[in-house]
């Protein structure tokens, strides 16, 4: 899948976190390391996601992209949410600890957002 990218849209609600966090799982699963760092992240990033988002009938997009040996995330919800999760909060401390790189904000159109990358 090196340089292509996989989008996975599911309902914004935590039954449909064992589907996202299995997709993470088999992009990385060549590099077991790498699987778990992946699959801790995407699964927090998520679930922060999901907490914010407008409504159950939200969708959640997802956007998986293997690169090399690396594996970049984006997410996104709708959200009425005016801020993103603070750097001092659990989910930051988790994510930043299994990623080289995070980033959470919200758009001009009201959806917030994160993108993290996962390195073997």
């Amino acid at each position: 899948m090196d340089g292509s990218e996989l989008e996975l849209r599911v309902a914004a609600r935590p039954a449909y976190l064992s589907t996202v966090r299995a997709v993470a799982g088999a992009l990385a699963r060549s590099t077991p390391e790498l699987a778990i760092d992946l699959v801790i992240a995407v699964d927090e990033a998520c679930t922060a996601l999901i907490a914010r988002s407008l409504a159950p009938s939200s969708e959640l997009r997802c956007r998986f992209a293997r690169e090399g040996d690396s594996v970049r995330f984006r997410a996104e919800v709708r959200s009425a949410a005016m801020t993103v999760p603070d750097h001092d909060s659990l989910y930051w401390r988790v994510v930043s600890s299994v990623t080289d790189a995070v980033a959470t904000w919200i758009d001009g159109e009201g959806r917030l957002r994160v993108e993290l990358r996962c390195r073997a």
